[in-house]
């Protein structure tokens, strides 16, 4: 049911799990709860749909590598950030929970099989659609992956019946975290601010922060500075590895035989590379994607070739420009960065939001090892085409000089916030557990992609719900 905080606040019942952020992960999470007949408390920064006046709270500062204004990179109302989401989902390969050979800080606490049983579900409440198995292309050490692809389901419209409906669920929207109380290692209130500067203190039993792959850093930054370091006790790592996943065109390719990579039967393919090929380059995971030019583009791309190679153009003309025959690719990709710890979220001190929060400042550095790994898949192929003369790639100059540099301009990232509060082992190594608790807090866990240890190349909705759900059915079995 809809409620309002000061209303809610003045009645001052304990519930069962207060859930901090209405996107994929919060809502994921509440509603399973609250199926599960327990009292949750859905606390919503922003309001039912876009407000400028909410939206503005997302503005922050950006050093480093060039990367998106961060008011534009996520949303901040009922449904987050996937009112804007594209719908592309795959699961987490099962070698990207491993300490890869290229950087063991890669490796998860868990591994794949601890969210296997909360696939179907989380495939359910997304939309996604049957994916097929990963195929091997001989002679390749790319293998063909495959993505569900849209169309992009809204939590918004899917959610708002059940949250309105549910008795069990109080959704509370203009709710803004602005504090964490904290005593004997639980957390005993969490405190709420609106744009009058009104604060309103609520209480329950569990505390779920779920604000997004920047926002849960930011508030555990600010609460943990409001508490003088009781919320989290030992924060080396909390802000700190935090990825996105680089996005960049690579060049152009012209393939003889588009059957070979499936080109024939699609308009785009996805490779990336398998688990020798990570071990042998020592490399990261990477998503090579291959976009079928017109047959237009195609003879300007063989036009270029000519001038630079003629005897290799001309060839190439005598092959047919069809759905079978010789076509045109633009080659793009999107990559596994290095979690690092100079890639990291801070507190602006001195450039307050609306409340009198310090604005976020994302400090996002990529690393040699990003741009080895991508370099490398597009060489992969490259050498693949011509050992067997079915095609040639001409790389962009970013990729072919040895100044690491990475584009300026054009997609960038895929808007894919992850790390900051890692799970880890220990505290000296992360900011949560492997079921998602804070070190040091008996009743506060973080939901959402933010807990990311390593990020694979896929699109991490998917298995950020699917830890949501393992985080509710824990939750669950705690309050039972």
């Amino acid at each position: 049911m809809h409620d309002d905080l000061a209303r809610y606040a003045a009645a001052d019942p304990l519930a069962d799990v207060c859930v901090i952020g209405a996107g994929a992960a919060g809502l994921s999470l509440a509603l399973r709860l609250a199926r599960r007949g327990r009292h949750v408390l859905l606390c919503e920064g922003g309001e039912q749909d876009f407000t400028l006046r909410s939206q503005a709270l997302y503005e922050g500062a950006v050093a480093g590598d060039p990367y998106i204004p961060l008011d534009a990179a996520r949303l901040r109302y009922f449904g987050g950030s996937t009112n804007h989401w594209g719908g592309m989902c795959r699961p987490l390969d099962a070698y990207d929970f491993t300490a890869k050979p290229a950087d063991e800080g890669t490796a998860w606490p868990i591994d794949r099989d601890a969210l296997a049983p909360y696939y179907a579900d989380a495939a359910a409440i997304l939309g996604v659609s049957p994916i097929p198995p990963d195929a091997t292309i001989p002679g390749l050490a790319l293998k063909r992956v495959h993505f569900s692809i849209g169309p992009a389901t809204r939590l918004k419209e899917t959610c708002a019946d059940e949250v309105a409906r549910s008795p069990q669920l109080h959704y509370c929207p203009n709710a803004n975290l602005f504090g964490l109380e904290t005593r004997d290692g639980r957390i005993t209130a969490a405190v709420f601010k609106d744009y009058t500067g009104g604060e309103y203190r609520v209480r329950a039993r569990q505390f779920v922060l779920a604000c997004g792959g920047i926002e849960n850093s930011r508030l555990l930054l600010w609460c943990n500075r409001r508490s003088h370091g009781q919320v989290v006790k030992q924060p080396a790592t909390l802000g700190r590895y935090w990825m996105d996943h680089p996005h960049a065109t690579l060049g152009r390719a012209i393939i003889l035989e588009p059957a070979a990579l499936g080109l024939d039967a699609s308009q785009s393919v996805f490779l990336a590379p398998s688990p020798a090929m990570l071990a042998e380059h020592r490399i990261l995971n990477c998503g090579l994607r291959l976009h079928r030019m017109s047959d237009t583009e195609t003879g300007e791309l063989v036009e270029q070739l000519t001038l630079a190679a003629p005897r290799l153009g001309e060839w190439i003309k005598q092959r047919p420009l069809a759905a079978n025959g010789c076509c045109g690719v633009v080659l793009r990709a999107a990559w596994e960065q290095q979690p690092h710890p100079e890639s990291r979220v801070e507190l602006a001190d001195g450039d307050l939001d609306a409340l009198g929060m310090p604005r976020s400042r994302l400090v996002w550095r990529k690393t040699a090892l990003d741009h080895h790994t991508v370099r490398d898949c597009a060489l992969t192929l490259g050498d693949y085409l011509r050992r067997r003369d079915i095609g040639r790639v001409r790389l962009d100059p970013w990729l072919t000089d040895d100044t690491l540099q990475f584009p300026a301009d054009g997609e960038l990232a895929g808007r894919h916030h992850m790390g900051g509060t890692r799970m880890a082992e220990s505290p000296e190594h992360g900011v949560v557990d492997r079921d998602c608790r804070v070190f040091g807090q008996d009743n506060l866990y973080i939901g959402g992609s933010s807990v990311f240890p390593s990020s694979g190349h896929a699109n991490p909705t998917l298995t950020l719900v699917q830890l949501a759900m393992r985080l509710a059915d824990h939750l669950d079995a705690r309050l039972a």
